[in-house]
């Protein structure tokens, strides 16, 4: 098996968890289109990011690994009137701009979600997902573009698995979200180019303020026109459709 190097590692990473800048997005994709082993590193990371339940206590990384996190946030991030050394005044022509203190951070916050989590929520979370939607997931999974959307609000958060272009089926997974009364629901929503806005669908949570639900929207977005962003909405469940509502959670695509 073709070893994959640590920097392609951090480089992968980044780009599962949306950290990358536009450019550096898009080189990452050209790579994967004809690398395979680093394909197969960016599935399992999606994979892995995809499984780990919503909404887990945090727990605070081992110091060596703070520490790391630390200084190289400070190299990403220095602050004005103080001298910070860096490797070289200027990157080479075509080389990734890589926010390497936002990827060890967001590492930092996977492990971290994965060491605090207690075993039986987390057997019982994969159970219901292999269960219910886990064919579905690993074929949209299995499609070379397919993308991961993270999503946050006040104390929720969650993910949003889809293919662009493809928007008949999407998977929606979120934890924390207050139960609603029988007589509200949650819509979701996605925003275009374009300045529409198009309903994907509605759901409610179990008792413990879970989703894991697959989504096929009534309308997809016209040809050539990017979708931009993700959001969800309470409403009642009899009211008509009204995209403006507040927003309980939001993510960029």
């Amino acid at each position: 098996m073709t070893q994959i190097s640590t920097e392609d590692q951090l480089l992968i990473a980044g780009y599962v968890l949306g950290d990358l800048e536009p450019e550096d997005m898009a080189r990452v994709e050209q790579r994967l289109a004809t690398d395979a082993a680093l394909s197969a590193e960016a599935r399992a990371m999606q994979v892995s990011l995809w499984s780990t339940p919503q909404g887990m206590t945090l727990m605070t990384p081992p110091p060596s690994l703070r520490d790391k996190i630390l200084i190289t946030n400070a190299l990403e991030n220095p602050v004005p009137g103080e001298p910070v050394w860096r490797a070289g005044s200027q990157r080479p022509q075509g080389s990734p701009s890589i926010g390497w203190g936002k990827i060890l951070a967001g590492l930092a916050m996977l492990l971290a979600l994965l060491l605090g989590a207690d075993n039986f929520r987390l057997r019982q979370a994969l159970s219901f997902a292999q269960q219910t939607e886990a064919d579905r997931v690993a074929a949209i999974l299995q499609r070379p573009n397919s993308r991961l959307v993270a999503l946050k609000g006040e104390k929720a958060a969650g993910t949003l698995l889809f293919t662009p272009g493809k928007w008949q089926e999407v998977v929606v997974s979120l934890g924390n979200l207050p139960p609603l009364p029988p007589d509200q629901i949650y819509r979701m929503w996605l925003t275009l180019a374009n300045g529409q806005t198009l309903p994907c669908g509605e759901f409610n949570t179990d008792a413990a303020g879970s989703v894991f639900v697959q989504l096929t929207p009534p309308e997809t977005p016209p040809q050539g026109v990017k979708a931009t962003g993700i959001y969800v909405t309470v409403d009642g469940v009899n009211m008509p459709l009204n995209p403006n509502g507040d927003r309980i959670l939001s993510g960029s695509i």
